[in-house]
């Protein structure tokens, strides 16, 4: 499992990225939702070269909204950088939670939304990645 992730939690606001080499996922920044999105993730995805782009999917018309994200950024980076990473999909439903209540543990204290955006892109891809370790190795 050598290729390289970027995964993406798609907010109306705020987008968490994270990227993962060799099994391992990391947090790696968060972007404003704004006119300049598309070029800052063209500029991330050119520095990372991710073989895999893995958006997170939460509950209803969040996850739609994501979907359309997903396809605005295949067509954004096909014209723009003529290249087409696969994109696939993660569960991210709990994935904010679960970083807050793991920060909470390790004593930190602030724990705005925008602090862990990329920490939970990073909880759903890590999840992402053991789900389908385990799928190749059975």
């Amino acid at each position: 499992m050598n290729k390289r992730y970027l995964a993406i939690d798609y907010g109306t606001v705020r987008i968490g990225l994270a990227t993962a080499w060799a099994g391992f996922a990391e947090p790696l920044t968060v972007l404003p939702n704004n006119e300049q999105l598309f070029p800052n993730l063209a500029k991330v995805v050119t520095e990372q070269q991710p073989e895999v782009i893995v958006v997170g999917l939460s509950e209803k018309e969040m996850a739609e909204q994501s979907r359309q994200f997903a396809q605005r950024l295949r067509a954004y980076l096909e014209q723009e950088l003529g290249i087409a990473p696969v994109f696939a999909f993660a569960d991210e439903t709990l994935s904010s939670v679960e970083v807050q209540e793991k920060l909470r543990q390790a004593g930190h204290r602030d724990l705005r939304q925008g602090v862990i955006d990329h920490y939970a892109a990073a909880q759903f891809l890590q999840d992402y990645l053991d789900l389908h370790q385990s799928a190749e190795t059975q």
